[in-house]
């Protein structure tokens, strides 16, 4: 399976290539960097920057271009599942590609920019985890 490419401009922000991607059937992580902090653990409040995209290619959000990264709680319920799963065992550190399937995202709800049914990409840098 040939998942999209990120690129990173100087600064660090993600870029994304869908030539030549297939869409996977269902969550695809690749780590892109490993990290060498601790593992991530579900529960954990994380920090990260990140950017989303739809599968054609439209970007949906990103905390780079706000330029602050954001905290939550790595938890089922408060964030869709792809990010539970996706995220879980990741070292803190690691830069991570998401490919989340609806059924792991928004499944058919339309959420804002994100229309119901879409499969989401992300690419995530892990800042820290506690």
């Amino acid at each position: 399976m040939t998942l999209p490419a990120i690129t990173r401009d100087a600064s660090g922000a993600p870029s994304v290539d869908f030539a030549g991607a297939v869409k996977p059937d269902g969550l695809a992580v690749e780590i892109l960097e490993r990290g060498d902090g601790p593992d991530v653990v579900e529960g954990q409040q994380i920090t990260v920057h990140y950017t989303g995209w739809l599968w054609d290619g439209a970007q949906f959000d990103s905390s780079w271009s706000r330029g602050q990264t954001i905290s939550f709680g790595l938890a089922r319920g408060s964030l869709i599942e792809g990010w539970v799963d996706g995220l879980s065992g990741v070292p803190v550190g690691s830069k991570v590609l998401i490919v989340v399937p609806p059924e792991k995202g928004y499944g058919q709800r339309s959420m804002g920019p994100i229309p119901g049914g879409s499969t989401l990409v992300f690419a995530i840098d892990v800042v820290d985890a506690k």
